[in-house]
């Protein structure tokens, strides 16, 4: 019998969703970008809810066209297509043909004149803004939600990476002309200047510290804002947060084989897995496991290995059940394990939530 055998189902991701594409009003590339739904504290919807309600309204004109009118019926800017309203306060839209964005009073934040905008529809506190030019010299900048330049257009690619919402402050990871990659906040400091081939954030929008994995000359390390090291630079490492939604915050560090160049989850590339160690965000080792850490797929509950046997260990890095396991078998809602020969449940050991 195998030593693991992989459920039938996808595993629920570590964090479900982490990186998707953000909301983008233009057909053209799209760079994927942290999606903060899902993450973002309860006290930053609370501050929402006291925002103003939209004054306005679109109107779809005959001809195809928009207006965004006062309810009473006074039109406020007209001639708008694609228009979209952002948070309750902004609209985003075209205007003879380049894209822009107006608040509920008619006032231009961004002038009708870019050929792409991209913003975090949960908070649209920025607006990243592209222009394109015949000869292939695309340029991008940032611009903040009262209209001033955070990043002038420059020849770099721009992807949201992270909300701060206890200060209400953006950040964004910046890739310049060489290929290196920073970390820039929504004031125009650089928190960490491009010095990274590839800048990874592994805990955006929850409201906690932000931790990022970098690469660089294929090597791998783990860092916090302040460019702190945490987990050295090394090759054949791959680290991703263990656990975001519930203190203490944890790292997912796994060792691949030689030469693996596998990015992603660590769920999806459990045949690159050596070995793996979970870790607090001092460095300190609190697991470690001589075969891939991997999620039971409808538990809070992990698999690790030592000496030959599956133990159990749950999503604080406390163990459950020490390695006394020959192999296990994840299906779904029952999960059995081998002792002594023989398939048991796993929750005739434990209590399974």
């Amino acid at each position: 019998m195998n030593s693991i055998v992989k459920p039938f189902h996808m595993n629920t991701r570590l964090m479900i969703t982490f990186i998707t594409i953000a909301f983008i009003l233009s057909f053209s590339t799209a760079h994927a970008t942290i999606h903060c739904a899902g993450y973002l504290p309860s006290s930053y919807f609370e501050r929402v809810e006291n925002n103003q309600p939209f004054a306005g309204k679109l109107v779809e004109q005959a001809d195809g066209t928009q207006q965004l009118q006062e309810l009473d019926g006074r039109v406020i800017t007209k001639d708008l297509r694609d228009a979209y309203v952002v948070m309750d306060k902004y609209v985003i839209a075209k205007q003879h043909g380049k894209y822009g964005v107006i608040n509920a009073a008619g006032k231009i934040i961004i002038p009708f004149k870019y050929d792409t905008i991209q913003t975090e529809p949960d908070i649209a506190t920025s607006f990243m803004v592209g222009v394109n030019s015949a000869d292939d010299e695309n340029k991008q900048g940032i611009i903040d939600r009262h209209g001033e330049w955070i990043y002038s257009l420059a020849d770099v690619r721009i992807e949201h990476a992270h909300y701060d919402s206890d200060y209400d402050q953006d950040y964004f990871k910046v890739t310049n002309n060489k290929g290196l990659t920073g970390l820039l906040d929504d004031r125009g400091y650089w928190a960490i200047m491009p010095q990274y081939e590839a800048l990874r954030p592994l805990n955006a929008c929850t409201g906690q510290p932000l931790y990022l994995q970098v690469s660089l000359k294929d090597k791998t390390a783990l860092i916090a804002q302040n460019n702190e090291i945490i987990i050295p630079f090394a090759a054949d490492q791959h680290i991703e947060a263990f656990n975001s939604s519930a203190p203490p915050l944890l790292f997912l560090r796994s060792t691949l084989t030689t030469g693996s160049t596998a990015t992603g989850m660590s769920e999806d590339m459990q045949d690159k897995i050596l070995s793996a160690q979970i870790i607090d965000t001092n460095g300190k080792p609190i697991l470690s496991s001589e075969a891939p850490i991997r999620k039971l797929l409808y538990h809070q509950l992990y698999t690790y290995k030592r000496a030959g046997k599956f133990g159990i260990v749950d999503h604080k890095g406390d163990v459950i059940l020490k390695p006394q396991f020959d192999s296990y078998r994840d299906d779904a809602d029952k999960v059995w394990v081998e002792k002594n020969g023989k398939m048991r449940r796993l929750n005739t050991f434990i209590t399974l939530d």
